[in-house]
């Protein structure tokens, strides 16, 4: 091949890179912001955040007993059902505010306690939510801790299911 026609391949390879690397340069339009603008989030509440906890007991405290899963009568004081269910005192049915002034004292008192979420409806159409203490695995447990809310805080409650 002639010099003549290698040094013209030479040079369009070297202007056909050239337009490869530029070419993208100036056609690319670095005033387009990148990243998030708009979030379907929600933002943080601005109320105390309060769950239901499911205990874990300590080992021995629940045994196995006799019948499947380990369950006994609900009325005996052995231990409940597998499925670490239990038992808890109901202190109140109160609006919102309420509710939440109870659940403070009690545990600034140094109860367990606290609030369930899913508000019941009262005749009045009004919500009211629950304000309980607990849970506690033996039934026993948790008559002796509605006798001590009764006793020390003048609380009357009554003993339900837990969860």
């Amino acid at each position: 091949m002639e010099q003549r026609h290698k040094e013209r391949l030479i040079g369009a390879v070297v202007l056909l890179l050239l337009a490869v690397i530029l070419i993208p340069l100036a056609l690319d339009d670095t005033r387009v912001e990148r990243g998030i603008k708009t979030t379907n989030i929600p933002p943080p509440p601005d109320t105390e955040f309060s769950t239901r906890l499911t205990p874990i007991p300590a080992p021995g405290e629940v045994a196995s007993g006799a019948g499947p899963a380990g369950a006994t009568d609900a009325a005996s004081d052995g231990p409940v059902a597998a499925d670490l269910s239990g038992w808890v005192v109901q202190v109140g049915s109160l609006s919102r505010k309420n509710a939440d002034a109870l659940n403070d004292r009690l545990r600034t008192a140094g109860y367990r306690s606290y609030i369930v979420d899913e508000p019941v409806t009262a005749a009045d159409g009004s919500a009211l939510y629950q304000v309980r203490v607990g849970p506690e695995v033996l039934r026993s447990e948790v008559e002796a801790l509605r006798d001590e809310l009764k006793k020390k805080l003048d609380l009357d409650g009554f003993i339900v299911d837990y969860p």
